[in-house]
Order: C-alpha cells, then sequence, then structure tokens
C-alpha cells in the first residue's frame, strides 16, 4: 500500500489507523514498543465563515464558506458530518503588520447535505510542507424545517414595446448627469456623449424593443450575513409573449449584479438596473437581478447593505437564480432541466459581484454555468482601492496610481458609509466604530495606522483582501469550470476608480482563463474632453457605462444571431443621439437662465477653449444651443 500523501481530495477524509499507517510507512519497531501517537493538530481560528459559528441555517442551504490564514502551499482536506466537497480560493495578502511572507487567506466553498434538526461540523485539515498539521472546524446547526420554498411577489409592472424603447430616453432625461450642477458643463458633456453616441453605438437607444416587458418585485428564500435563515428581495424581468408562437427563448439568461445606489426591486424607471433589465427583456431574455442585503424590502432591508462582501453577495445572488430557474413560471424562458446557461452583466459595484458570482458558480456543481461575465469599471482591488484613499489623506501618494487621482470629497463616503459599516457588522475584525471614527470623519490614528501596519488592524487588511481579485493565486487550477468568457472594460480616464483595478484582474485571471481586458473602453478623443471639462471624478466613470453595455448589447445578439441565423433586430436604427441632444437642450435652457454660472465659466476659460465650445455648440443647429453659443462667445452688454 502507498504511503498517504498531502493531496487535496473531495469527500470525506478517510483516515486510516495508526498501527496501519506505522507499518506501512516505515514506522513502528521491535521491542514491543507501540508507535508515538502523532500530535493533534494545531487549531486554526477562522477569519470568517457563513454560516458564522453556532448559527442555525435552512437544511436545504447547499453551500458553506470557511475562510482562514495559511501559509502557501497547504494542502487540505475536508470531512465532517455533512460529507462536505469543495474547493479551496487562495489570496496572498500583504501589509500585514507582523510576519507576512508567503501567507494566503483561503476561502473554502464547500457543498454539504444538511440533515434537518442536526447539529454539525465541518473541518479543513491542512497538511504543511514540512508535514505539519492544523485543522480549521465550524460548528452550526440546521433548523427542524425549511421555510417555505418559492418566490412571492410583491409587485409587478408592464411596458409596451413602444414604453421599452422610450424607457432609455427618459432615463437620460431624468437621471443622467443630474450630479452635474453646472448647467453649461451639463449641456457641453451631453453633446459630446451625443457625438460618442452617433459614432459607436449600435445597441443603446438604437435598436427597437422586440417584446414588451413584464416585470415583477418579488421576495425568494436565502440567508442573512451570519447565514440564517432570510428572505431578501430582487427584480426579475421576462419578454411578454404571451399569445406569441414564435418565442425562442435565447439560450443563456442574464444575472444583473446591480451598481451603488440602486434597488432594482423597486421597479423605479430612474434605475439604471430597472433600465437596463427591461432593455434585455425586451430582447426576449430572462433577467435576474438581486438586490443585496440591506436594500430592497427583505428582512434586511433597514441593515447595513453587504457592500462588496463577495462570499455574501454572491450567495444570496445564486440563491435568488435557483428560486427562479425552479419556478415553473418561468420555464418558458430557459430549457434547462438540469444546468442553465448564464450571463453575469455589472457594472461599477455590479461589477465586483458579478465576478463574485461568477467565481461562485464556478466553484461547484450549483447547476448554473456561467458562459459570460461582462464586468466594467469594477472596485476589483478593494484593498490598494481602499488604502489609496488612506494614502491621500495623508499626503502619501507620491505617485501611487491607487492615490493620485482621489476625489476625497467622493471617495470618503464610500469608505465611511458603506465599505467599513458592512466589514463592522458582519465580520469579526476586532474593531468598533469608534476605533475608526473621529466624528463623522476617519481618525488620523486609524489612517496611520492602517498605512503604518499596525498589527491591530490586520483583521480588517485581511477581509479587504479577501474581498479583493487581483491576488487570487493561481485561481485556474482552484476552480472545477474554467470555460467562462470573462469580458473586462475599464477607461483610462476614470478617475472615481483606478483602470489599474481592471488591469490587475486581468492579469491575474491570465493565462487559465478565456479574458478579454479592453483598457480603450471610453478612452476616445470624446472622452478625454469630458474628462477634461468636469472635475468631478465619477462623471466619465457613470458615461462609460453606457459605452460598455452598448457593446455587450452587440455581443449578445449577435451571438444569438450566430446561433439561429436570424438576427431579430436586423434594419431597425433609430437615432442613438437623440435622447443626449434632447438633454443638451434642456439644460441649454437653464444654463441661458443661469447668467451667473455662464460668467463664471467664461471667466475660467481661454479664448481659445471659449471659440471652440462655441463652434461645438452651434454646429448643434438648434435655437437654444446657438443663442447659448453666442453667449459663451460674447457676453451680454
Amino acid at each position: 500500500m502507498p504511503c498517504p500523501r498531502g493531496s487535496r481530495v473531495r469527500g470525506r477524509s478517510v483516515f486510516l489507523s495508526v498501527a496501519v499507517l506505522a507499518t506501512a510507512c516505515g514506522g513502528g519497531g521491535g521491542g514491543g514498543s507501540g508507535p508515538t501517537a502523532p500530535p493533534p493538530p494545531t487549531p486554526i481560528p477562522l477569519t470568517d465563515s457563513i454560516p458564522a459559528a453556532g448559527a442555525t441555517v435552512d437544511p436545504a442551504t447547499r453551500s458553506l464558506h470557511v475562510v482562514h490564514v495559511a501559509d502557501a502551499h497547504w494542502r487540505f482536506e475536508y470531512s465532517g458530518t455533512c460529507e462536505p466537497t469543495g474547493t479551496a480560493l487562495r489570496r496572498a495578502l500583504v501589509d500585514l503588520g507582523g510576519p507576512d511572507a508567503s501567507r494566503e487567506v483561503v476561502h473554502h466553498r464547500l457543498a454539504c447535505r444538511l440533515e434537518p434538526g442536526s447539529d454539525h461540523e465541518v473541518h479543513v485539515d491542512a497538511t504543511a510542507g514540512d508535514g505539519a498539521r492544523h485543522r480549521a472546524s465550524l460548528e452550526f446547526s440546521a433548523a427542524a424545517e425549511a421555510p417555505a420554498p418559492g418566490l412571492e411577489a410583491r409587485g409587478a409592472a408592464g411596458l409596451s414595446r413602444r414604453s421599452v424603447d422610450r424607457l432609455f430616453g427618459r432615463y437620460v432625461r431624468e437621471a443622467v448627469l443630474r450630479e452635474v450642477d453646472t448647467p453649461i458643463v451639463g449641456t457641453l458633456v451631453a453633446l459630446l456623449v451625443a457625438e460618442i453616441a452617433e459614432r459607436a453605438w449600435t445597441e443603446i437607444g438604437a435598436r427597437e424593443a422586440t417584446w414588451g416587458t413584464l416585470s415583477a418585485a418579488v421576495s425568494y428564500r436565502s440567508r442573512d450575513p451570519s447565514g440564517a435563515p432570510a428572505t431578501l428581495s430582487g427584480l426579475v424581468a421576462m419578454p411578454d409573449v404571451v399569445g406569441a408562437p414564435d418565442y425562442l427563448p435565447p439560450d443563456r439568461i442574464v444575472v444583473l449584479a446591480h451598481a451603488t445606489g440602486s434597488t432594482p426591486s423597486r421597479l423605479d424607471p430612474s434605475d439604471g438596473s430597472v433600465v437596463l433589465a427591461n432593455l434585455l427583456a425586451g430582447r426576449g431574455y430572462l433577467v435576474i437581478a438581486p438586490d443585496n442585503w440591506g436594500r430592497g424590502h427583505g428582512d434586511g432591508a433597514d441593515e447595513p447593505e453587504t457592500y462588496l462582501m463577495t462570499n455574501r453577495v454572491a450567495a444570496n445572488g445564486l440563491d435568488m437564480v435557483r428560486a427562479v430557474l425552479d419556478d415553473a413560471r418561468y420555464a418558458v424562458f430557459h430549457d434547462a432541466p438540469d444546468t442553465v446557461d448564464v450571463a453575469v452583466l455589472g457594472y461599477s459595484q455590479g461589477a465586483h459581484s458579478a465576478v463574485a458570482l461568477w467565481l461562485a458558480a464556478a466553484s461547484g456543481p450549483d447547476g448554473i454555468a456561467v458562459r459570460e461575465v461582462y464586468a466594467g469599471g469594477g472596485p476589483h482591488d478593494l484593498y490598494r482601492s481602499f488604502v489609496g484613499v488612506f494614502e491621500h489623506l495623508a499626503d502619501r501618494c507620491d505617485g501611487n496610481p491607487w492615490c493620485r487621482a482621489v476625489d476625497r470629497d467622493v471617495m470618503l463616503p464610500y469608505a465611511v458609509g458603506r465599505i467599513l459599516p458592512a466589514f463592522l457588522s458582519y465580520t469579526d475584525v476586532g474593531l468598533a466604530a469608534n476605533d475608526i471614527l473621529d466624528g463623522e470623519r476617519l481618525s488620523e490614528a486609524f489612517v496611520t495606522g492602517m498605512l503604518d501596519g499596525e498589527e491591530r488592524f490586520d483583521a480588517l487588511r485581511t477581509m479587504l483582501q479577501l474581498n479583493s481579485f487581483p491576488n487570487l493565486v493561481e485561481p485556474a487550477g482552484a476552480l472545477p469550470a474554467t470555460d467562462a468568457r470573462i469580458l473586462l472594460y475599464h477607461s483610462p480616464f476614470d478617475r472615481l476608480l483606478p483602470q489599474r483595478n481592471t488591469a490587475d484582474l486581468a492579469d491575474a485571471l491570465f493565462p487559465g482563463f478565456d479574458v478579454i481586458a479592453d483598457l480603450e473602453a471610453c478612452g476616445s478623443r470624446t472622452f478625454r474632453e469630458i474628462d477634461e471639462l468636469v472635475d468631478m471624478a465619477g462623471v466619465v466613470h457613470a458615461i462609460c457605462a453606457f459605452e460598455m453595455f452598448d457593446r455587450v448589447f452587440r455581443h449578445l445578439r449577435e451571438g444569438e444571431a450566430a446561433r439561429t441565423g436570424y438576427d431579430r433586430a436586423a434594419g431597425r436604427s433609430p437615432d442613438a443621439a437623440a435622447p443626449w441632444r434632447s438633454l443638451a437642450e434642456r439644460r441649454a435652457g437653464m444654463a441661458l437662465a443661469d447668467g451667473a454660472g455662464l460668467a463664471a465659466f467664461r471667466a475660467e476659460q481661454s479664448q481659445s477653449r471659449l471659440r471652440s465650445l462655441s463652434h461645438r455648440l452651434r454646429a448643434a443647429d438648434s435655437p437654444a444651443l446657438r443663442e447659448l453659443a453666442d453667449r459663451l462667445w460674447r457676453a451680454p452688454p
């Protein structure tokens, strides 16, 4: 019999007796003395887990998450009462206060079969290169009865094909550029985007819907951040194909991960996720858009959002996908008795969530096969983005790309109001609000302590790096499914989230995955002009979303046309620039009424710049824009 080697296995570990091991591997000996029992494994403290230790979970729970810090090259086996199988995703750690050479944070995603009404335990047994043994353990319980399954409708809305076509234009008028509070700047930006749309966009606002749409705000069974049973909410959008015998469902459904501030289940037509969901449904797709915990109408609607918390967002999102697929009402929109093909789509915060959903789906046999991931402008390196804000506050940029473009008025509210509350509320980082805040601002001691490597902040550093992606170590070797196509987008002019977020993620995934990183998305001369025109860090970031979605819609349409031999939307080409020109005219009226703002803007520009902007306004062939061009070039008497 060969000696056991320290390779990772899936399933219950088989432990041979000490006597057999000793005999077969040269141990034991004469003289009648028995073998020396090996020392017990060294306990490994858990960094995080879902469920939390001691929690009671839904017995239908399909996945568990166990996280701990380890040395590189440990080998893992799983055992326990629920016969776990699983995978280990490793992430490199940096900047810890103690010795951190070759340290990693390891995320084990385990699949278990839970017995209702029973106590359970799971063990992760690790073997180091020198043979030393370590063990991480998690104890929890399964409830005696599962909550009622299924989806509960909480609201519904329907749109005709014509209303779907109008949805994007109304969104542009009512929601886009609302934060650009200088009307003349808003006018010019809208004109610049109209130029981009006219030149390059073939889908968003440029093709008519094939179907009307039906949207439902739903509740579904999932789990709270501790892993206990809870109800969450989301949006399901679908084409209105009642009485349409010619409907042919696409070969995948779309999971839409929402951006910051969005709540899909509200069905609000001024919410970008709702607009996207209806545009996709109008092209025939079944769209599933989960709300994060902390949003919508679920049990945790008034709690801190699980903002950029990879494992929790992915667990909730996959629970919603399963609930929809298990509901017979949606079977007409997919042909997947066992496994459904999925495209995952997200921008900004949603891009981070989209990558998290893909990693979770690729880690286990959940009946969900992610075929494409479309992720744009995401904070994929949460740790370096977070630390970049601190370096900016402490005046320690020194050319660091994570720091030099930070807009503290934009980024500090994210750190204080979104990122930190989630980690303080749902993980054990050993910190309280008064350890990090001075009133409503970050305390100087916290900022300098994080930058100087104080050990008391190591747990928070570790959690931030657990929720980053570019530090993944050999992910292709850990994931059972690596055949998804990963399409990444990021503007070189993005001052809200540095492009390095996406460039470094692409480097981490290649080779090993089918990755296309478009780092020239939103990199045209016109986007450069927008960047130079607007001081606010988030404007290019927000407008680049339309560029990305136009490319995604084209990719999906061309894929369906190749599969079916029929391009349903071919030949239909409304004016994609029209909503932006309309917005420019509205803003021009506001600018003409704001004499003081117009004078202040003129005073800040050179004569050559004023001449160029005036020519651009006049070229739009609009009375309001021509009048604004005259006022911009020649001050009123």
